[in-house]
């Protein structure tokens, strides 16, 4: 992993298609490093969530090259690895199991370091709608009594950015009104460089995914028989 780290610092200062092909090589090694990786942390994940059983890493694992249509940075190459473990495949919406590879990174105080994070990212509208409904009736204590768990404090960050300003009309006066205002329903936890080097990494990667296995659990059941095509 210290040369997968050590590759994601140099694409930082050489996002540039001339640099990178004089190091294909280079990136070859890493992605390959973050793919045995990434299986590894799936296989064992397969055993300890059956919905991510028959689940294949190539529907899993993002591409290393930017959409920069839409962008004001025109930077050819992302500065990370990332891997997302969802029932049906990162194009499916769903809540999953994200690890995201990054040196860590002091002109990026926001994403400018490895994290994992599990739960449901930017749900269309449709699926929002769903989810803010079970919550309000009856789902939010579920929720509520996972996330005053001692492991699950001690470990994850709530998403609670950007909430809705004024609740739907019929959600109203709950006493989830917090969990029905968020907009991603996901938890976090940042990982230092020395904790991606770590002989234990996967071990703990996994330990921390399968603790954040029931709030998955919830939005998948509320989900299940939905057929939503996710963002990615």
């Amino acid at each position: 992993m210290a040369q997968v780290l050590d590759f994601l610092r140099e694409i930082k200062q050489n996002n540039n298609t001339e640099w990178f092909h004089a190091h294909k090589a280079d990136y070859e090694r890493a992605r390959n490093t973050f793919k045995d990786l990434s299986q590894e942390i799936l296989t064992k994940m397969q055993a300890i969530d059956p919905l991510l059983r028959g689940l294949q890493l190539k529907d899993c694992i993002f591409r290393f090259n930017r959409d920069t249509r839409f962008s004001a940075d025109k930077a050819p190459y992302k500065r990370h690895f990332g891997v997302y473990l969802v029932p049906g495949g990162k194009k499916v919406v769903g809540a999953g199991y994200y690890l995201h590879i990054q040196p860590f990174d002091n002109d990026d105080e926001m994403f400018g370091q490895s994290l994992v994070d599990a739960g449901i990212y930017m749900p269309p509208s449709k699926a929002a709608k769903i989810i803010r409904e079970e919550i309000y009736y009856g789902g939010g204590k579920q929720l509520e009594d996972f996330l005053a768990q001692k492991a699950v404090k001690e470990t994850y960050t709530l998403d609670s950015a950007d909430p809705l300003k004024v609740l739907p009309k019929n959600l109203k006066d709950s006493p989830y009104d917090h969990l029905i205002r968020m907009r991603n329903w996901d938890m976090s936890r940042n990982l230092s460089d020395d904790e991606v080097l770590a002989d234990d990494f996967v071990e703990r990667v996994v330990d921390m995914f399968a603790l954040a296995k029931p709030w998955n659990d919830f939005f998948n059941t509320v989900l299940d028989g939905a057929n939503f095509e996710s963002i990615f």
